[in-house]
């Protein structure tokens, strides 16, 4: 088994601030097999490190899982393992156009902005069982929501929009023609109470909204 860290948002995200350069090291510094960048909305970041891990200095030490966390009708989604930007945000559409990608759809935070759960849970490959960025109440549901659907993958999510938020959880991963995802590690961050973060996270949106 390999080590996994998922969920995370760079500063192409709206409302997050960590750098490319950054999360590279990092991943590297903490030997770290397999990452997955999950920004809203954009693909961008992906492209670039896919560039960058092909360069001298970071060839052959850590693994892009390229994903992306869309909001659809029925909240948000997260297609990864798959290799182009999704633009549609309409929920079936993502659903076709992962598979056709031979990717996997997660459902992150399950109990946060969600409709139609049971609905959902029919279409997609696993859940976020803990996101360090939730409410305590939210990560009780999800894991017992996990305990209802051992079908599905159960994924740690650190939800990291700020470096230091990166090291909140991990999980072990075991590539081949069935997927194997376990979480080993996972602690809350606070984020959701935390006054900082929320003020940062007004200026990064004002800041991006000033770069169009």
């Amino acid at each position: 088994m390999k080590t996994f860290l998922f969920h995370i948002h760079t500063k192409k995200s709206y409302d997050a601030n960590i750098k490319i350069e950054k999360l590279l090291d990092y991943v590297i510094k903490n030997k770290i097999d397999y990452f997955c960048v999950t920004d809203h909305h954009s693909f961008e970041a992906c492209e670039i490190i896919e560039k960058l891990l092909k360069s001298k200095k970071y060839r052959g030490k850590t693994k892009l899982v390229k994903g992306m966390e869309i909001t659809t009708e029925y909240g948000d989604i997260i297609p990864l393992f798959i290799k182009k930007e999704i633009k549609t945000r309409e929920f079936l559409e993502v659903v076709r156009e992962t598979k056709k990608q031979k990717g996997l759809l997660i459902i992150p935070h399950p109990y946060h902005m969600h409709k139609h759960l049971p609905y959902l849970i029919k279409h997609v490959d696993g859940i976020e069982i803990f996101n360090s960025c939730g409410f305590n109440f939210e990560n009780k549901k999800a894991m017992q929501l996990a305990l209802e659907n051992p079908q599905l993958l159960h994924i740690a999510a650190v939800d990291a929009h700020l470096i230091n938020e990166l090291g909140n959880a991990l999980n072990e991963i075991k590539l081949g023609k069935k997927i194997k995802i376990k979480p080993i590690f996972y602690k809350s961050s606070g984020r959701t109470a935390s006054l900082k973060h929320f003020i940062m996270k007004v200026l990064n949106i004002i800041k991006n909204l000033f770069r169009k």
